[in-house]
């Protein structure tokens, strides 16, 4: 799956105009309290620890987010994860964890959009405003990426692709190292309604997949699209 995503965005690339290619992707931010709390579940869980994994959802700041948020999150989210981590359901567990991310992905790119329309900020202050928080939501994207990508690799490549456009948009960029020509191409003039335009869909992708996912994780058909390792 990794090496079909990474075809799918060099081909998009050799297809674009050079100087639009689309090369996001290594930029990876350092942990706040909620990926950290997450990867210790994640890793205790992939230990075969399933009680500590438990434990570490239980007593950390994941499980006060989902509370907080548990009439905006998909309908048994919280009892389904707690549940897979018990028998050890590492695709349901997986799914779940995405859920979540993808959650807290699109509320920072809502407050990214959000703050482009902020009238009473300089226009060079609320880009750079923006900027943060769409790094803010790739943190957790990241994280999220390999489950969004295994369920659907279209949806990845477009959500990847809508983080540059935005970033591109909003006078910033993320690029990988290996797209050496892109790197060092003049910055896009900034253009607040693309880059809006690049959130909005962003945060529509999100939505569907969170619901979709929902859907697989209720119906047990996770490892489907994440098997067992």
């Amino acid at each position: 799956m990794r090496r079909a995503l990474g075809s799918a965005l060099i081909l998009f690339a050799a297809i674009s105009d050079p100087a639009a290619a689309h090369h996001v992707g290594v930029f990876i931010p350092k942990d706040d309290d909620v990926t950290r709390n997450l990867k210790e579940i994640r890793f205790a869980a992939e230990a075969g620890r399933p009680v500590l994994a438990v434990k570490l959802f239980d007593e950390g700041i994941v499980h006060t987010t989902m509370e907080k948020e548990e009439k905006r999150l998909p309908r048994g989210l919280e009892d389904g994860l707690r549940a897979a981590l018990h028998r050890q359901d590492r695709p349901g567990t997986e799914l779940r964890l995405a859920i979540v991310l993808a959650f807290l992905t699109r509320e920072r790119l809502s407050d990214a959009r959000a703050r482009i329309h902020r009238a009473d900020l300089r226009p060079e202050r609320r880009r750079e405003q923006a900027r943060k928080l769409i790094n803010a939501a790739w943190r957790y994207y990241n994280l999220a990426d390999f489950a969004i990508t295994a369920q659907d690799a279209r949806t990845g490549v477009a959500l990847r692709m809508g983080f540059e456009d935005a970033q591109t948009y909003l006078g910033g960029m993320m690029v990988d190292p290996m797209w050496a020509a892109a790197a060092n191409a003049k910055p896009a003039e900034p253009d607040e309604g693309k880059a809006t335009a690049a959130i909005d869909g962003m945060v529509r992708i999100l939505a569907r997949f969170m619901a979709d996912a929902a859907r697989i994780a209720r119906a047990g058909q996770a490892g489907r699209f994440l098997p067992r390792r």
